[in-house]
């Protein structure tokens, strides 16, 4: 086993994700609100999404993961992966 096996290569964060999904609900204020939250990184999505972005509010700690063009996913036990949800409702999970 080498170290890239265990140390994934760095990536830095990817913001544009969830600024774009907070500027549909919150308009001009998403800035502030994404200052709220923590880049947790990089998951597999579904096959036909690919990678996924993983945050996490800083006080709420719940988490959303979303596609790169802002598409919202939930984590289901049942099938082991995620799946996609509408981005409001994934806003107001993470929020509250």
């Amino acid at each position: 086993m080498s170290n890239s096996d265990i140390f994934p290569a760095y990536r830095p964060p990817d913001w544009y994700p969830l600024q774009r999904a907070l500027a549909l609900v919150f308009g001009s204020a998403a800035l502030d609100a994404v200052a709220a939250f923590w880049f947790i990184g990089f998951v597999r999505g579904p096959a036909d999404v690919g990678e996924l972005r993983l945050y996490e509010h800083s006080s709420t700690r719940r988490r959303i993961a979303l596609d790169r063009d802002g598409g919202a996913y939930r984590w289901f036990d049942e099938i082991g992966g995620y799946s996609r949800m509408d981005y409001e409702a994934a806003l107001v999970e993470a929020l509250i």
